[in-house]
C-alpha cells in the first residue's frame, strides 16, 4: 500500500474516532458507525490502533457486539435502531435543509437498519 493511501486511512481513522467521541456527548451524532469506520480504516493502516479502540473503555463496548461472530443481543439491536432513528429524524426535521440530502440520509439509515436487523441475533 502506498504511503499516501496509508496516510489517508490514518487521517480518516483519526477523524472517525474524533466524531465517535463527540457522539458520546451529542445525541444527534451516532457513535457506533464512526467506531466501526475507524476500525476499518485503522485496520488498513495501523492495526495496533484497532486493538486500542476495541479495548477503549468508552468506545470498545459500542462495537464488541457487532464484531461478535455469535451475533448481537436483541436488546442491543433494538437500542441501536431506536438511537439511530431518533438521531436521524431529529437531523432530517431540524438540521438538514436540502431535500436531496434528507432523502440520502433516510436511505442510508434504512440500509443501516436492514444491516443491523439481519445480523445474527445472540440469545
Amino acid at each position: 500500500m502506498g504511503n499516501m493511501l496509508k496516510m489517508v486511512y490514518q487521517i480518516g481513522g483519526s477523524i472517525s474516532v474524533g466524531l465517535a467521541m463527540a457522539g458520546l456527548f451529542l445525541p444527534v451524532l451516532p457513535t457506533t458507525p464512526f467506531v466501526l469506520l475507524a476500525i476499518f480504516l485503522f485496520g488498513k493502516s495501523q492495526p495496533e490502533k484497532v486493538d486500542e479502540i476495541l479495548h477503549h473503555p468508552k468506545l470498545g463496548p459500542f462495537v464488541q457486539d457487532y464484531l461478535n461472530p455469535q451475533g448481537i443481543p436483541l436488546k442491543s439491536k433494538i437500542k441501536a435502531l431506536l438511537v439511530l432513528w431518533f438521531s436521524i429524524l431529529i437531523s432530517v426535521l431540524f438540521f438538514i435543509p436540502l431535500l436531496a440530502i434528507k432523502i440520502f440520509v433516510l436511505v442510508v439509515a434504512s440500509l443501516v437498519s436492514v444491516w443491523i436487523w439481519t445480523k445474527p441475533t445472540r440469545h
